[in-house]
């Protein structure tokens, strides 16, 4: 019965969770992607988003790997997150997703927790910055991911047990699955920088 109170709850306020976590992460996107603009026509110039040592956006956007598809990053990020912004918008006007919609921001979903966490393991351990504004694309690409992942297979008919078992625990620890993740990062982020924080 838990379980599915918790899905119906979950499907409710699903779309409220993905519109508003796409509209940060497309926020933070468009303007990262105005600070590289701003940075490539003046090379020299320090951005208003380098705030310290650790956080600092010109050294992560001046990366070769912060435009690893050849654009930059913030500009595939403002195409996939208007997306699913728009999906999300959509939902919450009361229409709904047709299989292969439902598919589509799916997959946009795993894309962005993919490419979020493997941006996010780059910052720390190979450019040794992060970027203010990719911590808000992360926190954000956490959220539509763990809630678009119970949305998708809640309404989808599931044969594997394993999975059925993944879903339900997923159903029943939601928040406690994303603060996991979130405190996961955190403590690596204060873990790899922490000659910076604690000496």
């Amino acid at each position: 019965m838990k379980s599915v109170n918790a899905t119906n709850k979950i499907t409710e306020h699903y779309p409220k969770i993905l519109t508003l976590s796409a509209l940060v992460a497309l926020v933070a996107s468009f303007w990262q992607a105005t600070e590289r603009i701003h940075m490539l026509k003046n090379p020299d110039a320090i951005l208003n988003c380098n705030i310290n040592p650790v956080v600092d956006c010109g050294a992560v956007l001046g990366n070769k790997l912060a435009a690893v598809f050849g654009p930059p990053n913030a500009f595939i990020g403002i195409v996939m997150f208007t997306m699913l912004f728009a999906f999300g918008l959509q939902r919450m006007s009361g229409g709904q997703w047709s299989r292969f919609a439902a598919k589509v921001v799916a997959a946009l979903s795993a894309i962005a927790v993919l490419f979020s966490a493997w941006f996010f393991a780059v910052s720390l351990y190979s450019i040794g910055k992060i970027c203010i504004f990719c911590i808000f694309i992360w926190i954000a690409s956490m959220a539509i991911g763990v809630y678009g992942f119970i949305d998708y297979f809640s309404n989808s008919k599931i044969k594997n047990d394993r999975l059925k078992n993944v879903l339900k625990l997923a159903q029943n620890n939601h928040a406690t699955i994303l603060l996991a993740i979130y405190g996961t990062m955190l403590i690596l982020f204060l873990y790899r920088f922490r000659d910076y924080y604690f000496s």
